[in-house]
């Protein structure tokens, strides 16, 4: 039971079970994936977002809904949220961030498994970010953590590949 998420990352390999991890597969290889920065509009604080392809998800999607209920059963009681599949490839330059939302939880999906194509967190000092953990790209990935956590792919770095993840990004009812 998680009671508190502040500055915690959770790594859950086998996220999904084995039957919804292959529908979720069906699923992306069905749809039509579009460019993030036609969204987003050429604002040039947005100009990372030419890599990202996506497709938003509503909150009765079938993956979206597995997903709330496995935070459920970790004792994460999740509220509105964002969902989306995202396609993404290499790139050049790590685009650090942290996200509105009070819990983000990321999901590996498809991709070849590479430690470069995975996820890195940073801690901020004055105005530079040191890498403090870097996760690596493996299928059926989930990791679940405080959104504040500055991150970024870490698909600018050698030997990182293509990937498609299903981004989350909820608000929390913190536990009393």
């Amino acid at each position: 039971m998680i009671t508190n998420i502040s500055n915690h990352i959770i790594i859950k390999d086998n996220f999904f079970s084995e039957t919804v991890y292959k529908e979720i597969l069906i699923d992306i290889s069905r749809l039509k994936f579009r460019n993030r920065n036609e969204s987003v509009g050429s604002d040039l604080k947005n100009i990372y977002q030419k890599i990202y392809f996506n497709v938003p998800l509503n909150k009765d999607h079938f993956a979206v809904q597995e997903t709330i209920n496995i935070l459920n059963g970790y004792g994460l009681k999740v509220t509105k949220g964002d969902h989306n599949y995202f396609l993404s490839s290499s790139h050049e330059g790590a685009s650090i961030h942290n996200d509105d939302a009070r819990l983000n939880c990321l999901i590996y999906l498809k991709g070849r498994n590479l430690m470069n194509s995975g996820t890195g967190f940073y801690d901020k000092e004055e105005d530079n970010y040191h890498l403090r953990t870097h996760v690596g790209f493996k299928e059926n990935r989930g990791i679940i953590f405080d959104s504040k956590i500055y991150h970024s792919t870490t698909q600018f770095e050698k030997d990182s590949g293509s990937r498609y993840v299903m981004a989350n990004f909820f608000g929390l009812e913190e536990n009393k």
